[in-house]
């Protein structure tokens, strides 16, 4: 397994509306679905952080929580506050309701970077903009979207360098709401 010098962020900051309660914390498999992703990250990159709109609802879990940007609303938030903390240039940025995510998938992206803007996951022929590798320079996309109040994550991908891995055949599960749970076999 190649393990990558970048940070890895771990993106926690939604609402859970769909779902009706807070899907980080459901138990799939005997761990929530925030200890899987960190679970998955932690083997792959020299640290992993989260980013999220507060930190109190993380204080049982040993990991950093970078606070979202006041600068944008949304997954845009945690993107631009994850880039700014980044130390190095580039980091992973995930989101933690991705169930399928892998070593395979992070090993599959990290191989394939060679300094573009972002790469990531292609998923259902689209680019996933929350599963892949940020350079530090596409803050500048960002931050220009927040200034002009537009926080939708595909108007930042069409200003970047970016480019995508088609995930092997098999199911990427996005876990959202109950049905995502019923349909992918994950509730029971």
């Amino acid at each position: 397994m190649i393990r990558s010098d970048f940070i890895a962020y771990v993106l926690a900051g939604g609402s859970s509306r769909r779902m009706r309660v807070d899907k980080l914390f459901l138990q799939i498999g005997g761990q929530s679905l925030l200890e899987r992703t960190i679970a998955t990250c932690e083997p792959c990159f020299r640290e992993v952080k989260m980013v999220a709109g507060r930190s109190d609802r993380f204080s049982s879990l040993d990991c950093m929580v970078v606070l979202d940007s006041p600068k944008a609303r949304g997954p845009m938030a945690g993107v631009i506050a994850a880039l700014e903390d980044c130390e190095t240039d580039g980091c992973f940025l995930t989101a933690a309701d991705l169930f399928d995510l892998s070593a395979e998938v992070i090993e599959s992206l990290v191989a394939r970077y060679r300094g573009q803007q972002y790469l990531g996951v292609i998923e259902s022929g689209g680019l996933q903009p929350l599963c892949g590798i940020y350079h530090k320079s596409s803050l500048e996309a960002f931050h220009r979207c927040a200034q002009n109040g537009e926080y939708r994550m595909a108007k930042a991908l069409n200003e970047l360098n970016s480019d995508g891995v088609a995930l092997p055949s098999g199911q990427w599960r996005n876990i959202n709401s109950p049905e995502d749970l019923a349909v992918g076999g994950l509730n029971g």
